[in-house]
C-alpha cells in the first residue's frame, strides 16, 4: 500500500506546528513526481477518504485495547506483561533498528547497494529481514529476562499483544489521525490558503502540492485494505510471541525462535515489496493474510496444549 510520510513544518508567530501525514510509503520512499509542474487535481479531501482515515485509526487504536481487556479477563494475565511488550517493541523496532539503519545506510558501502531508488528489491528484502531478526530477538530477550517471575503462556500472550499493539498504534492510529487533522485543515481553509498560512513558496510549494495530490488520490479501498492488514499483523505478532515463548522455555523447542524470525520475514515481505511498488496491493494483502491466518490458526490449535515450560503436551496425556 502506498503510504509515504511527509512532514510539513508550519511557523506562526512563536509557535511551530508539525503536521505528519502519510502519502505513499511507510518506509519514507521518495515520490517520483516531476517537480516542475503542479499536478494537484482535487481541491478537497472526499468524505469517504476522511471516513477511511478515521476508521483505520480507530481500528488500530481500539482492537489492541479491546483484546487486552478480553485476554486480561479470560486468562488472568498481568497487565505488566502487556506494558513490557510495548516497551520491548519500542526499544528494538525503533531504537535498535534505527541504530542499525544509521550504521548500514549512513554513508557506508552498503548504502549504495541498499538505496531504495537504485535497488528497491534489495531495500525491501533488507527491511523485512531486519524487522524479522530485530523484533523477534527483542521478544526473545524480553520473555527470557523480563518475564522470569511469571513465565507462563498467558503472560506471553499479553506480551505479544503489547508488542503488536504498539506497532498498530505507531503505524496506524497516530499516522492516520494525523492525516485526518490535515484533511480537516485543508478542507476548511482551501488548498491555496493552507499553503499561504504555512508560508511555503517556490519549488517547495510545488513539491508539497504534489504530495497533497497523492494523498487526496488514495481511494477508500486502500484505507480498508490497510486496516485489514493491521488486524492480520497484530494476530501474527501475538502468535509469533507464543512460538518464541516456547523456544525460551524449552531447549528442545529452540528451533521455534529461527522459525518465528523466518515467518515474520515472509509475512512482512509483501508489504515491503508493495511499498517499493514491486507488488500489487491485492497480492500484498492476500499473501500477508494467508501467512498470518495459517500461523495464528496453528498457534491457536496448540495453545491449550502448551505448558508453562513451553512443552507441547499430547492430547492423550
Amino acid at each position: 500500500m502506498q503510504k509515504q510520510w511527509i512532514v510539513v513544518l508550519a511557523r506562526k508567530k512563536h509557535c511551530f506546528c508539525i503536521v505528519i501525514l502519510i502519502v505513499t510509503n511507510i518506509l519514507h520512499t521518495e515520490m517520483e513526481i516531476p517537480m516542475t509542474k503542479i499536478v494537484l487535481m482535487a481541491t478537497a479531501f472526499s468524505k469517504n477518504s476522511m471516513m477511511g482515515m478515521v476508521i483505520v485509526a480507530l481500528v488500530c487504536m481500539g482492537i489492541p485495547f479491546i483484546a487486552l481487556a478480553y485476554m486480561k479477563t479470560k486468562t488472568g494475565a498481568k497487565i505488566t506483561s502487556f506494558l513490557k511488550g510495548l516497551l520491548f517493541y519500542a526499544l528494538f523496532a525503533f531504537g535498535v533498528s534505527g541504530l542499525i539503519n544509521i550504521l548500514l545506510l549512513g554513508g557506508l558501502s552498503l548504502s549504495s547497494v541498499l538505496n531504495r531508488s537504485i535497488h528497491p528489491v534489495y531495500y525491501a528484502i533488507y527491511g523485512a529481514v531486519l524487522a524479522g531478526i530485530v523484533e523477534e530477538t527483542g521478544k526473545f530477550i524480553g520473555l527470557k529476562y523480563m518475564m522470569k517471575k511469571n513465565p507462563n503462556k498467558q503472560n506471553a500472550l499479553l506480551f505479544g499483544l503489547g508488542h503488536g499493539g504498539l506497532e498498530a498504534l505507531a503505524y496506524g492510529s497516530s499516522l492516520f489521525m494525523g492525516n485526518f487533522v490535515l484533511a480537516l485543515l485543508v478542507n476548511s481553509l482551501g488548498v491555496d490558503e493552507y499553503f499561504n498560512k504555512l508560508g511555503i513558496t517556490g519549488e517547495k510549494l510545488v513539491e508539497q502540492k504534489n504530495n497533497l495530490a497523492a494523498l487526496m488520490a488514495i481511494p477508500t479501498s486502500e484505507y480498508v485494505a490497510y486496516g485489514i492488514e493491521r488486524v492480520f499483523l497484530l494476530a501474527l505478532q501475538i502468535a509469533l510471541t507464543i512460538l518464541v515463548f516456547m523456544a525460551v522455555n524449552n531447549r528442545k523447542l529452540k528451533p521455534m525462535f529461527p522459525i518465528a524470525i523466518l515467518l515474520h520475514i515472509i509475512a512482512y515481505m509483501p508489504s515491503y515489496l508493495n511499498n517499493m511498488e514491486l507488488l500489487n496491493l491485492t497480492f500484498n494483502l492476500l499473501i500477508t493474510g494467508a501467512v498470518c491466518v495459517i500461523v495464528a490458526a496453528y498457534v491457536y490449535r496448540i495453545y491449550h496444549q502448551i505448558s508453562d515450560d513451553g512443552t507441547i503436551a499430547s492430547k492423550n496425556s
